[in-house]
């Protein structure tokens, strides 16, 4: 049962060029993966006799190539054939190299990434060798889609599968508002508080930039810090006297005006108010922006 479920995990695919005294080679790793951003770093796990590991272990250095949809036959002859059987780099009509920057091992055109790899470290993992690569050169085709393998069969990218996003239309003010505070953001991240009194909900006055915006008491977190916590904190220091609920209520948003869109992820926190205020300000929830934030 265990093997048959690894079938189904889904990988890349990726051809590892070396070269030295055990010959020049390239083998096809499908576990390859990058392990950190800053230095950028690549991990390759290989088998222990492999022609491969010997020469990055005689030559500290490496080429990683992550194949592309259109390279299955390449696929193929790296990864059907040892180097102890066959010289791959000299099949014919197959392998078109490029010139390395950094390293004597070649890289391979075609590919979706070649990335120049100098040993970073090795450790024995299992049944592999992980071998880390840091990156000293590397380059992109975006015309080109990587190449997929699950269940021994390769496969394509598909169809863009988008977030679930709840769309709501919004006004220029709105929609400004969030847009400005996103400071060019992919995804503004927001803590808010939902106080409810019958059919309204409460609002406070935002003010930024010489701007005034009503909505709910809300926070931008701060990465790492707790967000209950930090909206406890919130509506304590603008002297709401509430209580809030522990459960969280994610609401992922796409506010669009015209043509224009941005995405908002409110984390959202129900809350009983404990004593009432004068200075409270009710609204009923057919401003489009409540309206998601509280069906």
């Amino acid at each position: 049962m265990a093997n048959k479920a690894q079938r189904y995990f889904v990988t890349g695919v990726s051809m590892i060029t070396s070269f030295g005294s055990f010959g020049n080679n390239v083998m096809v790793a499908e576990w390859m993966m990058q392990v950190s951003y800053d230095p950028v770093l690549i991990a390759v796990f290989l088998h222990e006799g492999s022609v491969t590991l010997k020469n990055i272990r005689e030559k500290k250095e490496f080429g990683v190539n992550v194949a592309s949809d259109e390279q299955t036959n390449l696929v193929n002859i790296a990864g059907g054939y040892s180097r102890s059987e066959i010289d791959k780099l000299k099949v014919r009509h197959s392998f078109t190299f490029l010139k390395s920057k950094f390293i004597k091992a070649p890289t391979i055109s075609g590919c979706v990434i070649n990335a120049e790899c100098k040993l970073f470290s090795i450790k024995k993992t299992g049944d592999h060798v992980m071998v880390i690569g840091k990156v000293v050169a590397m380059k992109f085709d975006e015309t080109k889609k990587p190449l997929l393998y699950h269940g021994g069969r390769y496969y394509r990218l598909g169809s863009l599968i988008d977030p679930i996003r709840q769309k709501i239309k919004v006004n220029e003010f709105t929609f400004n508002w969030f847009s400005k505070e996103s400071k060019g953001k992919f995804v503004l991240k927001c803590v808010g508080v939902i106080i409810r009194s019958d059919k309204k909900i409460l609002v406070i006055r935002h003010f930024k930039n010489n701007m005034m915006y009503e909505t709910i008491p809300y926070l931008f977190p701060k990465r790492g810090i707790d967000y209950f916590q930090s909206a406890q904190k919130h509506v304590k220091n603008i002297g709401l006297n509430v209580k809030l609920k522990q459960e969280p209520i994610m609401k992922r948003l796409i506010l669009g005006n015209q043509s224009k869109i941005q995405r908002v992820n409110f984390v959202l926190f129900e809350a009983k108010q404990t004593k009432t205020s004068n200075k409270n300000k009710w609204k009923d929830k057919t401003e489009p922006l409540l309206k998601a934030l509280i069906d």
